[in-house]
């Protein structure tokens, strides 16, 4: 099988613009699309991760103001929102090929990108689907397309159940650099950024690490 990772960005998109704006990540799952009168919808999942509940709240009510989203469902860090692209707005599912599969979630980051990694049996369709892609966005860039014979596909259904500290440390620990080598931050600029004790950020930290490293080392181990 064939992987590709493309960093994206186009202007009309409602969440990473919004990732910018309050500083959160966001996980997303094209879903469907339709027409209606004329004008395209389309639906996602997303889930927003690692954020402050303060930033978190922001992000949504900010959304909710948005004139284009049709519909709009949150449940906790989780929401499905429909979208009106009206008649020429843009979406992933407007250029979706049935040959390819979304192997990871979107990732819509802070920095101004989303990140996608997708598959196919065929490099064909693949460099095809990227190539339409980069036609209809602000920012393109094929980080790389290899062939694997190992894919990994994220199911969050059975990913570890985080408390909302856990995430938000193991995260920010990600996301700032505290599993580089070399650290481009350690437990003391991490826990400042959360405004809490260097004691709490890692009992979070370690916390989460039991929960999440124990799994992925069972995938690895074998009897």
């Amino acid at each position: 099988m064939w992987v590709t990772k493309l960093k994206l960005y186009h202007k009309d998109c409602p969440i990473v613009n919004r990732c910018v704006k309050f500083g959160t990540s966001v996980l997303s799952y094209p879903r469907s699309h339709y027409r209606k009168a004329g004008n395209v919808y389309a639906t996602t999942v997303c889930k927003i991760i690692g954020s402050e509940e303060a930033k978190k709240a922001q992000f949504l009510a900010d959304l909710k103001k948005d004139r284009k989203i049709s519909r709009l469902d949150v449940s906790g860090d989780v929401f499905v929102y429909e979208y009106n692209l009206g008649k020429t707005g843009e979406h992933v599912m407007l250029y979706f090929d049935p040959e390819i599969v979304f192997v990871k979630p979107t990732v819509n980051s802070p920095d101004g990108h989303e990140y996608w990694e997708v598959a196919s049996w065929s490099k064909e369709r693949l460099v095809k689907f990227a190539e339409d892609l980069s036609k209809h966005m602000d920012y393109y860039e094929m980080m790389y397309i290899r062939q694997t014979t190992h894919v990994e596909v994220y199911f969050p259904s059975v990913m570890p159940r985080l408390s909302p500290a856990q995430e938000k440390a193991l995260v920010l620990a990600y996301q700032w650099g505290y599993y580089n080598y070399p650290r481009k931050a350690d437990l003391k600029d991490l826990a400042k950024k959360l405004g809490i004790s260097v004691a709490s950020f890692q009992e979070s930290l370690r916390k989460a690490e039991n929960k999440v490293i124990p799994m992925m080392v069972e995938r690895i181990v074998k009897p």
